[in-house]
């Protein structure tokens, strides 16, 4: 009997100490969220009024469509975070926002992107979620330009913007083969580029081409934010330039 209490104490102990164990990696994990969490807070250049806004919508408005997002995201391998942070730049997770350019809903699509992605009802989240997702992943799909993963994500991003014909007809100025064309080839020749230049509208002298080159570097610090909280592993995150 004495032996078997033995055996019994003796497991119990190995359970303990593997509980432990388990229990102190999670907390480390925790803490080594937390840490990078707070660094990108620190160094992101979105200001204290936008940080604070993101915050509050992530809790409140987020969760009501977080399954959209990741519905999406399985359908068309175009990564959670980021769909969530190309919507919530384009309507701050609004389904009824809209502009006087005629976009609607989560993320701001087109009467004439909702034709191409099959979306009936724009200001449905989970259609205009859907929707945006498809195109997205279309033009990954079909962009020929970029040196890397990283410029061909930013340069599909762009296109979301401004629209797959202008980026077009901007590369197709720069002296190089398509695969050779970096973001910052772009980006040098959007800063040129005015609302006339692309048959759109400039606001205040707000150029377009500034205007999509902001676009695109305030998705990368929403996507940031939107992997730090949730806590993606490092080799998971995707990179943009």
């Amino acid at each position: 009997m004495g032996n078997i209490f033995k055996v019994f104490f003796s497991f119990s102990a190995m359970i303990l100490l593997s509980s432990c164990d388990i229990f102190l990696v999670e907390k480390n994990q925790i803490e080594q969220c937390n840490n990078h969490l707070e660094m990108v807070y620190e160094n992101t250049p979105l200001n204290n009024f936008e940080q604070t806004k993101f915050k509050d919508l992530l809790e409140n408005r987020f969760p009501k469509y977080e399954e959209m997002f990741e519905k999406a995201s399985i359908e068309t391998s175009i990564d959670q975070e980021l769909l969530a942070a190309i919507s919530f730049q384009e309507s701050q997770w609004d389904p009824r926002a809209k502009s006087n350019m005629g976009v609607r809903g989560m993320m701001m699509v087109t009467l004439e992107t909702a034709a191409i992605v099959g979306v009936e009802k724009r200001l449905n989240p989970e259609q205009n979620i859907t929707g945006g997702a498809k195109y997205i992943a279309m033009l990954q799909e079909r962009n020929v330009y970029g040196k890397t993963t990283a410029d061909q994500l930013s340069i599909s991003l762009a296109k979301y913007n401004l629209g797959p014909t202008n980026i077009i007809n901007i590369a197709k100025t720069i002296d190089k083969d398509p695969s050779e064309i970096t973001w910052f080839d772009i980006e040098g020749k959007l800063k040129n580029i005015t609302g006339e230049d692309v048959n759109l509208i400039d606001l205040n002298g707000y150029s377009r081409g500034q205007q999509a080159i902001d676009y695109v570097y305030r998705v990368k610090s929403y996507y940031d934010l939107m992997a730090a909280h949730a806590c993606t592993d490092p080799k998971d995150r995707l990179t943009f330039f």
